[in-house]
């Protein structure tokens, strides 16, 4: 039993406690940011797909990183139903983005050469795009560090 309180104690004292944004909204402009980045180096492997920098690239495993990354912080965020209207939209659309991008990524490195595969993952970067350009308009069009409403 002790040595149960002490691991606790151990993860605790080491960030174990669950991650809360003070400002939903600015998280939500940063990881808009990051799946806007994937999605426009995905665009840029589709232009290349079949040559033999695409198949060696690491950039596959590390858009896949980035993509669970966004999908675990949003995970963290409060529920939908504690956010108002637009910051639950926005989670519920990049949520969407991260997906399709993480989807679109192991399919391109699985097999990027095949026609079908190549347009599925073209389908699914529209769709990421599409659902990122969606939240930018809910979030505003101030970019990331920047004041809102000029204050």
């Amino acid at each position: 039993m002790v040595v149960v309180l002490l691991l606790f104690g151990a993860y605790r004292s080491l960030g174990g406690a669950p991650l809360q944004a003070a400002d939903p909204g600015v998280l939500l402009r940063s990881l808009h940011a990051l799946l806007r980045a994937s999605v426009d180096d995905l665009g840029t492997a589709l232009a290349s797909v079949g040559s033999a920098e695409v198949a060696d690239s690491d950039d596959a495993p590390r858009a896949r990183r980035v993509s669970a990354s966004v999908q675990q912080t949003l995970d963290r965020l409060p529920p939908p139903g504690e956010l108002d209207d637009g910051d639950a939209a926005t989670r519920a659309l990049l949520g969407a983005a991260a997906e399709d991008i993480g989807w679109a990524w192991r399919m391109l490195q699985a097999d990027g050469a095949n026609p079908g595969i190549t347009a599925a993952v073209a389908a699914l970067a529209g769709h990421a795009s599409k659902c990122c350009d969606e939240a930018l308009e809910l979030l505003g069009s101030v970019p990331v560090g920047e004041p809102l409403h000029g204050s």
